[in-house]
């Protein structure tokens, strides 16, 4: 594949030497109440206090089969091996949003996630019609900063520039020529979110360490094609000599990381963790998707009520990287990692000074 791609690309590349980025978006605030926990379960699988059946269903508007969406799949699993009935639908088509939610209602699932802001869009407009018919069903629109107020929906987000200031802390102390990447796919919000975080992580470690990391970010402009993050991580590495590149580029992302190894760079993976598809992968930021559906199909069939968003962060349990990448980094490093999870999760440290827009 390498042999026929084209370097002559248009990249939109930005140099900077450790500055801070904006860019504007859309947040709703946290609402959510502990129910009890401690409530029996009936037969039909319902629980006996609250009356919402232990039935979770998954909506994706994307192809299935990739680190992110495995990841939510992994949550339904782990409710599956609790005696949940789950299913997975991938619709692809916007024909199929309404039809496929509406089977939803009609087969009794309470518990709905959805994954793409277009099917999320449909799920909001039906819910008020799916109420009269199924009062226990909600809809858990995921990894959306989604501004709505159906009663019966929650908008959800899993916070990634906590993982990503933490890979952006990492790169910089990794690198060796003082010069770092990044590489996303569309400059929309919960993109460069990730972008910016990394870009934090930076300044942070060159604020602790009196150092002066440099940072490179692009946009591929196609979260689809691993053709163009190949081709710009290329780019990126033969004009601006970066020797760590973090992708977020979705299924584009194998692509950045096939140049990364074929340069001899490193990268930092995302979402999961992804050192199994190249030795060049030391790190990656982790998007507990898993944990968080999980978390919210069990505690809403317990009795939590959940409002119109909730942000999933290291507060409430979501992890930024993987245990299995503590050694390949230096112990003191790993430690400074630690620490910083660690204050980050009690709030001892403000990751988003500066970032403003990305506050919870």
């Amino acid at each position: 594949m390498k042999k026929f791609l084209s370097l002559a690309i248009a990249l939109v590349l930005t140099l900077s030497l450790v500055a801070c980025g904006n860019d504007g978006g859309a947040n709703g605030s946290n609402a959510g109440n502990s129910g009890n926990s401690g409530n029996t379960v009936s037969d039909s699988g319902e629980d006996a206090g609250t009356g919402i059946a232990k039935k979770a269903c998954f909506i994706s508007a994307v192809g299935l089969g990739n680190d992110f969406t495995n990841l939510i799949v992994e949550g339904l699993d782990q409710l599956a091996a609790e005696g949940w009935e789950v299913n997975t639908i991938e619709a692809t088509q916007p024909a199929e949003y309404a039809d496929q939610i509406r089977s939803c209602a009609a087969e009794g699932y309470d518990v709905v996630f959805i994954f793409g802001d277009e099917v999320a869009t449909v799920a909001v407009d039906l819910s008020e019609e799916l109420a009269e018919s199924n009062p226990n069903m909600h809809f858990f629109l995921l990894d959306t900063y989604m501004e709505q107020d159906a009663p019966n929906c929650t908008s959800v987000a899993v916070d990634t520039f906590e993982s990503s200031f933490i890979a952006g802390y990492v790169a910089a102390a990794t690198t060796t020529v003082g010069k770092v990447g990044w590489i996303g796919h569309t400059d929309m919000f919960k993109i460069t979110r990730f972008r910016d975080g990394f870009i934090n992580g930076i300044n942070y470690y060159n604020e602790q360490k009196d150092a002066n990391v440099e940072y490179v970010t692009a946009f591929t402009g196609d979260y689809n094609d691993p053709v163009k993050g190949y081709e710009t991580a290329i780019a990126m590495i033969e004009n601006y000599g970066v020797d760590v590149i973090y992708q977020c580029n979705y299924n584009g992302g194998p692509g950045v990381i096939e140049a990364c190894a074929e340069k001899g760079i490193k990268c930092i993976g995302v979402d999961d963790w992804q050192g199994y598809i190249d030795d060049c992968v030391f790190w990656s930021a982790i998007k507990s998707m898993d944990i968080v559906t999980y978390t919210l199909a069990s505690t809403y069939q317990s009795g939590t009520e959940y409002g119109a968003f909730f942000n999933f962060d290291a507060k409430s349990g979501a992890k930024s990287y993987d245990s299995r990448d503590e050694g390949n980094i230096p112990a003191e490093t790993l430690e400074e990692v630690q620490a910083i999870e660690s204050a980050i999760a009690d709030g001892s440290l403000d990751i988003y000074e500066g970032f403003d827009e990305y506050r919870p």
